[in-house]
């Protein structure tokens, strides 16, 4: 079933920093600081935290309200995809390294999907990239599918070489759109986790117009666990906040695990790129700016992943996210401002998003007055705004979580996860300035630093797939 062997790519394919990149973060990092330094000596310090807070208030509301309109609903979606003369087919793409543990789970997820033809024949293939393992992990994948009946639609491919550029973009260069065969290219994380509905449900939102949609990510192993349950009410918080940007007509972005777009407009823009350190809001970025197309957000078609397990895997996968979405910016940026096929609220939708990144630079610069002076108003009033946003996006985007016995939340535990979350977005703001100074300090290539996977437990998945509690 293994394809082939790819051949190595220059060095140059790899995600290295421009001068001009270096000298715009360093930029953003002292004129943030600077701002927030004099703010906090200055009469200004009364007058930034309610611009700030009055400026953040008024970007939230509307995104909250505007969640409850989505333009496609899963209601609408299910009734598209009835009247559908002909249904997409899906290519599941899987960039994986040293994931022998947990691939055969995915696998028997994908087994297990409904989506098929009247004969039962399945409407989807499966393509894993095996990127270099060293623990049989392409082996593991070969087992699993005999195991289940895929060899007909399961193809490997093997990405060896010299020099290779790290990362998942880099990896999934290995199956541009024309090997896949599907009509949408949906793209899994290695630890990912699926209902046997998961494409039927994603495959509506394609007959409903849609062309680039992105799944709503879940955390499964949360249970008693403050990190893991943080990090899944953030991804719902996430989820609330793009959902919000999608249906005001906003450039909402893809998230990693739970990629769909259709494969012709992948191809149109040039494929996945090596280069990519975070490849979801590269391609979000790429289809806004040269098609005009933004990305669909499915409450309802969910895919499962772990948690990261330690304060130190997070901090170096969030200072990665962050740094990408930098790169993102000054990569794409000014195509996506300028794009005629965007409205323009739509550009200022990005513009705004990529702006409250430099909101942490400020918060530097406000606790350096605040230790100058003494006098520490600006920095509270900053950090309390900051905190108080997420804290209220929390608490609107709980509304969708339930209890085992698919009961809404108590008020009183919809309000202890909110302030979790709220607390746990405080990371942010020492994980962007530290992004920003890797960024100015960078020359070369960047190394990619991979996640160690577990895989879910039996009794919490196996039994009863897609009711994790939270």
């Amino acid at each position: 079933m293994t394809e082939g062997v790819t051949a190595a790519p220059k060095r140059s394919d790899a995600a290295v920093t421009p001068v001009a990149w270096r000298i715009a973060a360093l930029g953003i990092l002292a004129g943030g600081a600077a701002a927030g330094y004099l703010a906090g000596r200055g009469r200004l310090g009364r007058i930034v935290p309610l611009l700030t807070c009055g400026v953040a208030i008024g970007c939230a509301a509307p995104v909250a309200l505007a969640t409850r309109r989505p333009p496609i609903s899963p209601d609408s979606a299910a009734r598209a995809l009835g009247a559908a003369s002909m249904k997409a087919t899906f290519t599941i793409l899987v960039a994986a390294r040293d994931e022998a543990g947990v691939l055969p789970q995915l696998v028997r997820d994908i087994a297990r999907q409904d989506y098929r033809t009247a004969s039962g024949e399945p409407l989807f293939e499966l393509i894993v990239v095996d990127d270099r393992s060293e623990d049989g992990s392409g082996e593991a994948v070969d087992k699993a599918v005999r195991e289940c009946g895929l060899e007909k639609v399961t193809r490997v491919i093997r990405r060896d070489g010299a020099f290779l550029p790290d990362g998942k973009g880099a990896a999934l260069t290995a199956a541009q759109p024309d090997v896949c065969n599907g009509d949408v290219v949906l793209v899994l994380d290695a630890d990912a986790r699926i209902d046997p509905a998961f494409l039927r449900l994603a495959a509506g939102y394609f007959a409903a117009g849609a062309n680039a949609v992105t799944a709503r990510r879940r955390i499964f192993d949360c249970e008693g666990d403050w990190l893991a349950g943080a990090q899944a009410d953030e991804q719902t918080l996430d989820g609330e906040l793009n959902r919000g940007r999608w249906a005001l007509g906003g450039c909402s972005e893809f998230r990693g695990n739970g990629i769909m777009i259709r494969r012709d407009l992948l191809a149109s823009v040039g494929g996945w790129r090596a280069a990519a350190l975070t490849e979801d809001v590269d391609l979000a970025s790429r289809i806004a700016a040269h098609a005009g197309e933004r990305v669909a957000w499915a409450i309802d078609v969910e895919v499962w992943e772990e948690p990261v397990r330690s304060w130190h895997g997070l901090w170096r996968q969030r200072v990665r996210w962050a740094e990408g979405a930098f790169r993102r910016f000054f990569e794409h940026g000014p195509a996506v401002v300028r794009s005629e096929r965007l409205s323009i609220g739509a550009r200022l939708d990005f513009v705004t998003y990529i702006g409250q990144l430099a909101v942490p630079a400020v918060v530097v610069g406000a606790a350096a007055a605040a230790i100058a002076t003494g006098r520490k108003r600006t920095l509270w009033a900053l950090v309390g705004g900051y905190l108080g946003i997420s804290a209220g996006l929390g608490w609107d985007s709980l509304r969708w979580e339930r209890r085992l016995n698919g009961r809404p939340l108590s008020h009183g535990e919809r309000l202890g996860r909110t302030l979790r979350v709220s607390l746990f977005n405080g990371i942010w703001l020492l994980v962007v300035p530290r992004a920003l100074l890797n960024l100015a300090l960078r020359g070369g290539p960047v190394r990619y630093e991979k996640m160690d996977h577990q895989g879910a437990a039996a009794s919490h998945w196996d039994d009863a797939p897609g009711r994790l509690a939270q």
